[in-house]
């Protein structure tokens, strides 16, 4: 089991509503556990709810108040049952405090299934072809978030984050994969929670990385992904007045769209 697998992990309390979790400190960023790290714990709390419908296709979550390492517990709820749709909620809290909310719509996705159109993934160099980098580092170290995801941005990228062009737009495009050294996530609907907002800021190229909190997040699984590193684009539209947004689109080994995101966050905090 890897450890991402032991850190999503959920234990069912007795009224069949609840469950136990023991949040991480390796998904760390700064103070407060990584937005898509919590995303991925409420959602294996809340598919167990669904059987049959492993795939989370839609959701979204509103992130209330930065949540800490340690215990904390999920409250899920059926809010409709479908064929092949059963809408969830679910939200997290500590320490009798509300701290992420979400509803998900659940599926279940064909592997097999041949896309009538599908967009083509960017051409991007191979991960050895680009350069790894993580201006969170500081703020989480090896034994922390930087140490559980690596990133691997294209030479252009990497110039943005460098600081080493002028007026960037911003824009990231890499790959990404889980850190060898925690094994293999067996649950690849539950790390492309994770993934989706696994990455810097893209505010990150126009000035230099702060704390930056997500108010909401919208992500859509659009396919089963195949074992490996996800290449990834992200993008923003506009950064103005302490806010900006920020959308992320992965794509597996094979060039498939497995997912896509959207979220607004703040900045300047």
């Amino acid at each position: 089991m890897s450890r991402f697998d032991r850190a999503t992990r959920v234990r069912p309390e007795d009224d069949g509503r609840w469950y136990a979790a023991d949040l991480d400190p390796g998904y760390l960023i700064g103070t407060a556990m990584n937005g898509g790290y919590l995303m991925a714990v409420l959602q294996r709390a809340a598919l167990h709810l669904a059987p049959g419908q492993p795939h989370p296709v839609s959701s979204s979550y509103h992130f209330l108040r930065p949540a800490g390492p340690g215990p904390a517990r999920v409250r899920t709820e059926v809010l409709k049952t479908g064929r092949t749709v059963t809408t969830l909620r679910a939200t997290l809290s500590q320490d009798g405090r509300d701290l992420v909310t979400g509803h998900i719509s659940a599926g279940r996705l064909d592997p097999r299934a041949a896309p009538d159109y599908t967009a083509a993934a960017p051409d991007l160099p191979p991960p050895e072809a680009c350069r790894r980098m993580d201006p969170r580092r500081s703020a989480t170290g090896e034994d922390g978030f930087s140490g559980r995801i690596e990133q691997y941005f294209t030479p252009r990228t990497w110039e943005r984050l460098a600081r080493r062009t002028e007026a960037p737009e911003p824009e990231l495009a890499g790959h990404l994969r889980a850190a060898p050294g925690d094994g293999e996530p067996a649950d690849p609907a539950a790390f492309l929670a994770l993934a989706v907002d696994a990455l810097p800021p893209v505010v990150s190229v126009v000035r230099p990385w702060r704390w930056a909190p997500t108010v909401e997040l919208t992500w859509h699984m659009r396919a089963v992904p195949e074992p490996g590193p996800l290449a990834f684009r992200a993008e923003g539209r506009s950064a103005a007045d302490g806010w900006f947004d920020e959308s992320v689109e992965l794509w597996d080994v094979k060039g498939r769209l497995v997912a896509q995101a959207r979220q607004l966050a703040r900045s300047g905090l």
